[in-house]
């Protein structure tokens, strides 16, 4: 029996182009999660108008309220943009927010609990090519990111990051692929079939720079029609975590993956 196959996809930064991403979303019947915070002085945010119109349609998660990477701040700080950036989006949305992403993907070993202790389930690193269940929820990596990074540069910060199975993923699962849709679809062709998670993450207004929403359509339509994936939000993925372990287990041998290092984390090149 091929263990369950899972697809899920998530968006950072709350940037205006954001509906654009969420308009796809909705012509292809995917899932997504919008992770949001409530100021950047990096980029344009959306409005609130614009957050709750996405909210009434998809997941939205916190990204801390500044959008500040928390291996800066102090526990004092960093509890305070844990906490209020959850509320804030909370009054936004009117709903629960139970999905957590770290700012530019870095984090300390502190901050892992002082998410948890804010009442979330989980929270996304940005730690490319892992493909399956972690043993922590609070270190959830991804498969890809939308951005196409040289292998040298895939290689490099795996090591960095001590990111082992991810540097094996890359080479054996994802083929050393050279473009971020060839990269994620070598991860969903994988966890077809072996089960497991293909996750996909970008920055709409990377994606806008770059000048690539037709591969960003292309490869949603195309993902869109493999109908052995089970299609989730990342909070349905966290819950899902907390029902199997409550049960007893943490999935199959072919969907669990170790949990990523507790350290300062370091985001791939291009990712903000």
């Amino acid at each position: 029996m091929i263990p369950k196959a899972y697809l899920t996809v998530s968006v950072d930064d709350g940037h205006p182009t954001d509906m654009r991403s969420a308009e796809l979303f909705q012509r292809f019947g995917l899932k997504a999660t919008f992770y949001i915070p409530a100021r950047n002085l990096e980029r344009e945010l959306m409005s609130v108008h614009g957050i709750r119109e996405v909210a009434q349609h998809f997941e939205v998660g916190s990204h801390t309220f500044n959008h500040t990477p928390l291996n800066r701040l102090s526990d004092e700080e960093a509890r305070a943009e844990i906490n209020d950036g959850k509320k804030w989006l909370e009054d936004v949305a009117g709903r629960e927010v139970v999905a957590f992403s770290y700012p530019k993907g870095k984090f300390r070993a502190r901050s892992v609990q002082l998410v948890r202790g804010a009442g979330f389930l989980g929270a996304r690193t940005c730690m490319s090519n892992v493909n399956g269940f972690p043993r922590n929820p609070f270190l959830w990596g991804v498969s890809t990111h939308g951005y196409s990074h040289r292998a040298a540069v895939q290689i490099r910060h795996a090591l960095l990051e001590k990111n082992f199975r991810g540097m094996f993923n890359f080479v054996f699962t994802h083929r050393l692929a050279r473009t971020w849709s060839e990269h994620f679809r070598h991860a969903v062709d994988s966890v077809e079939k072996h089960g497991g998670v293909a996750h996909l993450y970008f920055h709409s207004w990377e994606i806008d720079e770059q000048g690539q929403w037709n591969d960003l359509t292309r490869l949603l339509e195309n993902i869109s029609q493999w109908k052995g994936l089970v299609r989730l939000t990342n909070g349905d993925l966290f819950k899902l975590w907390h029902a199997r372990t409550k049960k007893g287990g943490q999935g199959s041998r072919e969907d669990k993956e170790g949990d990523l290092p507790l350290r300062n984390q370091q985001e791939s090149r291009g990712a903000v």
